[in-house]
């Protein structure tokens, strides 16, 4: 099991307090032991640009940040948590459509 960030949470990340981006380091190493840590986002909250993700995962982050990951199996007995999605918890909300 490993963690990713795909390559828009890859220019999110950069962006975020360094607070916030070492707890998602923290959360990084846990997902590997346990991918299915963070809180459930309902399929029917899943967003039309995240609908690539067949499930979809929330980490809370320090600071009101927010991070989307989905759980992602292959062919060879390997799953990855990938990261497709970090922002605040204003940007969160409306993703989600909950603002």
């Amino acid at each position: 099991m490993e963690t990713v960030l795909d390559a828009r949470a890859s220019k999110m990340f950069e962006r975020i307090p360094s607070v916030p981006r070492r707890r998602l380091l923290e959360w990084a190493v846990r997902l590997e032991a346990d991918p299915f840590l963070g809180d459930q986002i309902v399929k029917e909250r899943i967003p039309s640009g995240l609908s690539r993700c067949r499930n979809l995962w929330r980490l809370a982050l320090p600071d009101g940040w927010r991070a989307l990951y989905t759980v992602v199996g292959f062919e060879e007995n390997k799953t990855q948590a990938v990261v497709v999605w970090i922002g605040s918890h204003m940007e969160y909300d409306r993703l989600l459509g909950y603002s």
